[in-house]
């Protein structure tokens, strides 16, 4: 750590403080009443393992209470010629790629993509050379053959915002990391804030080893059982149907799947069921009978009931805001904060509610009850969860927003119990460690390749489709089963609502299969073509293969859309996710014994490809994919 800095308000004013080295591991502020103390060792990567909390001293004139807003401290700047750096998005619909110095860290121009893509609290310069990143950093430079990871492993601090600047020629000019406080504490000889802890790993492997190394280091403390559980597979009702279910639709849906496609763990009963958003136990009059039958027959076919709920979101129809009005967050002017707009639900704001309230955690604790204990739910996919973090007026200010949101977590985990399987959506990544058997790792799939128009206009980069959902579910591999299984989103391989080609249907099966994650279907079963059928079937065959080793992307640092799987149970993917004929060169992990190249979508021998040692070469054409078992 080099220089620090804290800004925090003081009788109404904001105030900075930098902090001067006093006696090893102490950092004290300039004006006397702050003290950072630092505990250093060394990690097994021969890193440095750094825990931090923040002590006040009680000499504060003429204030209880401070108002803190952010810490920053400095890191030593690697020397790195020209190194690319990785942005981890900071939440499951955070788009996640890396960038070279001469490229740009854009935010989406209209707010309120915005604020429920990214986080809120962090500001993007959108200058040549500037990049922010949530939770880690890695930098990686080809040249030099080697890298540096920093990152958060502490789930239970506060939010770190890691920040890389660059100088024209390409070398680091500084490196820092920013802890999102945001809250308020009392000034007593006594009061202290744990900030949690952070760990450096300089690398001079493979980066997509280092982040596989990175992730299973700080899933230690809080890893939840996934290293073994096998990969859930199901259907869900949201990308044909959208909000538009009833108690017909699922119960077709439900026999159907046992005469076309049995076999499958889990059935998911999506948004649609509830009467307003925020009123997750009454039903709207689509479901007459309320969920409980329908759960019976779900188990009755042998697949587990699941089902969709967003439980911090509520609109102003709902009972919710309308019997708990001083549970709703609310920003200083006492108006309630808008999490998000989804026309699907009215074209006016949805809001969420203040997730440190008692009255929002008695709510909470009451909703999963009853949906566990009382109707027999045994998968729960929790999403837009990022509202339970946005800025606002919190109940308890003393808590720092990561804080508020993995608290009430915490909450409806105790009281669903070990058993059943909960899926975050929409989720802050690091403080969702050790609490979800799943995790949504990109943006929602769409029935069409690339973004649309109006999300170009808007310099959109999270903006939702599957050309993006993949990129995730390639870059953001290394949580997998190291935090949570990851969930890329749901296949679609239907013709019908579908613009995708047969193509790029087989480049998203093969990617969403060979990624070892969850695997959930999303078409109407009595539609689906006999053709499309086939592809679902042998990529529910091709993930099974693939979840007993974990796959290696290739090229996170070299495309930003990597061009390729790798699975050490004996299975390679190549693809060309573009619209014009490319040349594909890639390096293998490990040398593999492949003379005669047959393709599983289609049996047939393929010989635009070659191998030598290490190094791949393939042309490909549109959209072109291959898997290849050895």
């Amino acid at each position: 750590m080099e220089n620090i800095e804290l800004s925090y308000i003081l009788n109404g004013k904001l105030e900075k403080t930098g902090f001067q080295v006093g006696e090893e591991g102490e950092f004290r502020s300039k004006d006397g009443f702050f003290i950072l103390k630092s505990r250093s060792l060394v990690n097994r990567f021969q890193g440095q393992h750094i825990s931090l909390s923040l002590h006040f001293s009680g000499q504060n004139p003429g204030a209880s209470s401070l108002e803190l807003e952010t810490l920053k401290v400095d890191i030593k700047a690697p020397r790195l010629q020209s190194a690319l750096v990785f942005q981890q998005g900071y939440q499951s619909w955070s788009f996640s790629v890396a960038y070279q110095h001469t490229e740009r860290d854009l935010s989406p121009a209209l707010e309120f993509l915005r604020y429920n893509e990214e986080n809120v609290y962090t500001h993007h310069s959108g200058k040549f050379g500037d990049f922010q990143t949530e939770g880690f950093m890695a930098l990686y430079s080809e040249k030099d053959k080697k890298g540096l990871l920093v990152g958060a492993s502490s789930a239970d601090g506060p939010n770190q915002t890691y920040r890389v600047l660059y100088k024209p020629n390409g070398e680091i000019h500084s490196l820092s990391v920013s802890f999102g406080l945001y809250c308020n504490r009392e000034v007593n000889v006594n009061a202290k804030l744990d900030l949690g802890s952070l760990d450096t790993y300089e690398f001079k492997i493979s980066p997509e080893e280092a982040l596989e190394n990175f992730a299973r280091f700080s899933s230690e403390k809080y890893a939840r059982p996934t290293r073994e559980m096998p990969t859930p597979r199901g259907w869900c009702s949201w990308y044909y149907y959208y909000t538009e279910i009833n108690e017909d639709v699922i119960l077709n849906n439900l026999r159907l799947l046992q005469e076309k496609q049995p076999g499958l763990e889990f059935f998911q009963i999506d948004d649609g069921y509830q009467k307003e958003i925020g009123d997750w136990l009454l039903f709207n009059e689509r479901f007459p009978n309320g969920l409980k039958p329908i759960v019976e027959e779900i188990k009755k076919t042998g697949m587990k009931p699941g089902l969709w709920l967003a439980p911090f979101l509520i609109r102003k129809k709902s009972e919710f805001f309308q019997t708990y009005p001083e549970a709703v967050l609310r920003d200083t002017k006492g108006n309630p904060v808008p999490a998000l707009w989804n026309p699907l639900w009215g074209w006016d704001y949805t809001y969420t509610m203040d997730a440190s309230h008692p009255r929002a955690l008695e709510f909470l604790e009451h909703v999963f009850d009853v949906l566990v204990n009382e109707l027999g739910f045994v998968y729960l996919k929790l999403d837009f969860l990022y509202s339970a973090s946005l800025i606002g007026e919190a109940f308890d200010k003393s808590l720092h927003p990561a804080s508020r949101y993995r608290n009430a977590l915490k909450r409806i985990r105790k009281v669903v119990g070990e058993e059943v399987f909960l899926l975050g959506c929409g989720a802050p990544l690091v403080p969702s460690y050790g609490i979800f058997d799943g995790m949504r790792i990109g943006c929602d799939v769409a029935p069409f390749w690339y973004p649309e128009w109006f999300r170009k206009l808007a310099n959109d980069k999270h903006a939702l489709c599957t050309e993006k959902a993949l990129v995730n579910t390639l870059t953001r591999s290394f949580h997998h089963r190291n935090h949570w299984l990851n969930d890329p989103d749901c296949l679609l391989v239907r013709k019908d609502k579908n613009f995708m080609t047969e193509k790029q249907t087989i480049l998203m099966a093969t990617i969403m299969a060979m990624s070892g994650g969850m695997l959930l279907i999303s078409d109407n079963m009595e539609t689906i073509a006999n053709s499309r059928l086939v592809i679902l079937q042998k990529a529910i065959e091709l993930s099974k293969a693939c979840e007993k080793k974990k796959s290696i992307p290739l090229g996170i640092f070299e495309s930003k859309f990597p061009k390729g799987f790798y699975n050490p149970a004996g299975f390679l993917g190549i693809w060309n996710p573009e619209r014009t004929e490319k040349v594909i060169e890639l390096n293998l992990p490990e040398e593999i014994p492949l003379s005669v190249f047959r393709d599983y979508w289609t049996e047939k021998k393929i010989s635009e490809i070659s191998i030598k040692g290490k190094k791949l070469h393939a042309n490909l054409s549109a959209f072109q994919t291959y898997v290849f078992q050895f």
